[in-house]
Order: C-alpha cells, then sequence, then structure tokens
C-alpha cells in the first residue's frame, strides 16, 4: 500500500498547488536516475543467468509495448516542458491504467526474485512524478471537478498494488525462467520510461541543465549504493 499512498500524494497535491517546471524536472531527473540503475545494476544481473540468451526478448517487448501504449494510446502528460494540455479520454484511461497493472506485474515478479525492496522503490519514485504529471493536466485542462480528479487519482493508484497481488497469486509455482522473462519487460518498460519521457528533461534546460544532471547521477548513485548493500 506504500506505492498507493505516494501515488496519492502525488496526484493531491497539483489540486491545491501546481509545482515550478524547475522542481519537477529536478523530481524526474532524480526518477530517471533511479529507474536506469534498478535496470542495469538489480534487475538484469538477477534475471540474465534464468534468461541467458534470450534476455533481450523480454526486454525489447516490454520497451515496444509501453512504447505503443505511450505513443498510440495514452496521453502524454509532457512531463519534458511547457505545451498544451488535452482531454484524457476513455483510450488514455485504459493505457494509463494497464501501464500501472504492468508496474504492479514488476513489483508481483519482483518479490518472488528477492527484489521487492527494489522493484517497489523504483516504481514508487516512478509513479509520484506521473501521478504529478497527469493530476496537473486534468487540473489545467479544466474540465474536472476537483472530486473527480482525485477518483480518477485513486483509480490510477488502485491499479499497480492490485496488479502485483494478481501476479504473485497466479505466479505461485511458476518456473523461475516465466518470472525472470515477467521481470525483464518490466526492465524493457522502465527503460522506456526513463529514456523516452524523462531522460530529455535532463539537457532540455540548457542554463540549469547541471542541475538535473546531478539529480540524474544521484538517482543512479541511491541504486549503485543499495546494490552493493545488498
Amino acid at each position: 500500500m506504500f506505492v498507493f499512498a505516494i501515488t496519492m500524494i502525488g496526484g493531491w497535491i497539483p489540486t491545491f498547488k501546481l509545482w515550478t517546471q524547475e522542481t519537477f524536472r529536478l523530481v524526474i531527473s532524480f526518477c530517471a536516475g533511479i529507474l536506469l540503475g534498478a535496470v542495469f545494476f538489480h534487475i538484469l544481473p538477477e534475471i540474465s543467468t534464468a534468461l541467458g540468451s534470450r534476455l533481450g526478448y523480454s526486454i525489447m517487448s516490454g520497451f515496444l509495448l509501453i512504447f505503443v501504449l505511450e505513443k498510440f494510446i495514452m496521453v502524454h502528460p509532457c512531463e519534458e516542458g511547457e505545451c498544451d494540455y488535452h482531454k484524457v479520454g476513455l483510450a488514455a484511461y485504459i493505457g494509463i491504467g494497464f501501464h500501472s497493472i504492468l508496474d504492479g506485474i514488476a513489483i508481483g515478479a519482483g518479490t518472488m526474485m528477492n527484489l521487492s525492496f527494489v522493484i517497489i522503490f523504483a516504481v514508487t519514485i516512478h509513479k509520484f512524478p506521473a501521478a504529478l504529471a497527469l493530476s496537473s493536466m486534468l487540473v489545467k485542462g479544466g474540465e474536472y471537478s476537483k472530486k473527480k480528479i482525485l477518483f480518477s487519482m485513486f483509480m490510477f493508484s488502485l491499479a499497480t498494488p492490485v496488479g502485483a497481488l494478481l501476479t504473485v497469486f497466479i505466479f505461485q509455482g511458476l518456473d523461475d525462467y516465466i518470472i525472470a522473462t515477467a521481470l525483464g519487460i518490466s526492465a524493457g518498460t522502465f527503460l522506456f520510461i526513463s529514456i523516452g519521457d524523462l531522460l530529455p528533461t535532463v539537457y532540455e534546460e540548457h542554463e540549469k541543465g547541471y542541475k538535473n544532471l546531478a539529480s540524474l547521477c544521484l538517482g543512479t548513485f541511491v541504486m549503485i549504493l543499495s546494490h552493493a548493500l545488498v
């Protein structure tokens, strides 16, 4: 429920105060470092033995899956900078919900391969700015009441823990290869989120880009340190 609570907080903040772009960029640069560190220093070393030469298939599947979701179904929350705010239709909500369920699958599979803390941390770090961006988009759009926005964020927050619980239930007793494949797909989604959505913010603002770069490096260092301590 920790992921649920943090996501709800992220969705609640914009209903009474919108964050500045500078603060937002620092946060999501840090998140990009966390996601990259989780992929390269935790997930890949853990699943490489089980998947062997087939490791790339699951990662590419996850990468392309989230690419299709974000570019053809979901409404992008414009995390990289100023842009127009768009309507969020049914297809977008379905895409966003499915994306959240994928995060839950990552947590569930990670729990079964002793990566629960790392995956939960990475997902939570990602969900917070995602909730901020989505809620900000709804507030800026002006078409939804505060009550409807909070209900939307509740459903968005709930999808991940539900996905995690279902994954643990379904994956019980399954071969390590299947669980590792699910984690590989999750690693691919993490890669796309960090490279396609978050990393552009590191170099978008050239005047203060060094702050974003420092935040990115700090996030990566946190995951390196956590790997050394595990």
